[in-house]
């Protein structure tokens, strides 16, 4: 049996602080699905603005892939990273400086639609494959240096559980759009 007096709210806070790249992840991981028609459409218009004609369906089909496919590129190039970034930077700090790639991430999948830029969210879809990749070695590293002993299991389970959560969430999300978008439709 545990022993609850390990549990403080540092430790909680820490581990669900830790938790949120994983999230990140699995959100990521899922949300790319349900809006592939959105997206294409995106790129369609993005692609008639600069060419002023509409993309044929085997360039659509090729960006679409290279969409999708860019994201476990940036996390098999992140993964392989873990080990010099929490070497060099320890992994808190590697939480913290991989958090600018999140946060890099965010805006350019976000500027995307307003710069009618493709690029500029599959560059994103790489950046935050980086971030997804640094998280699966970091958070888990993180969360077994942190939690006690008798804690260990239960804490180093909360990267599993908030990569499921996110995937869910991205599921949900997606699907809800998806269908208010063919009810109005």
């Amino acid at each position: 049996m545990p022993n609850i007096r390990w549990v403080t709210g540092w430790l909680l806070l820490s581990s669900f602080g830790a938790a949120i790249g994983s999230f990140q992840y699995g959100y990521n991981i899922g949300v790319i699905n349900a809006p592939q028609r959105v997206i294409q459409d995106f790129y369609n218009e993005s692609w008639i603005e600069r060419h002023k004609e509409p993309i044929n369906e085997e360039t659509l089909l090729s960006l679409w892939a290279l969409s999708v496919a860019i994201f476990p590129v940036g996390g098999m190039l992140g993964s392989f990273a873990v080990d010099a970034l929490s070497t060099r930077l320890g992994r808190r700090n590697g939480m913290w400086v991989n958090n600018i790639l999140a946060l890099l991430a965010a805006l350019l999948m976000g500027f995307s639609k307003i710069a009618s830029s493709l690029e500029l969210l599959i560059v994103g879809r790489f950046i935050i494959g980086l971030h997804c990749g640094l998280v699966t070695g970091l958070v888990p590293m993180y969360l077994g240096e942190i939690s006690p002993i008798s804690l260990r299991g239960a804490i180093g389970s909360i990267h599993q559980l908030s990569v499921v959560v996110g995937i869910l969430i991205a599921q949900n999300s997606c699907q809800v759009r998806h269908c208010e978008q063919r009810l109005h439709q």
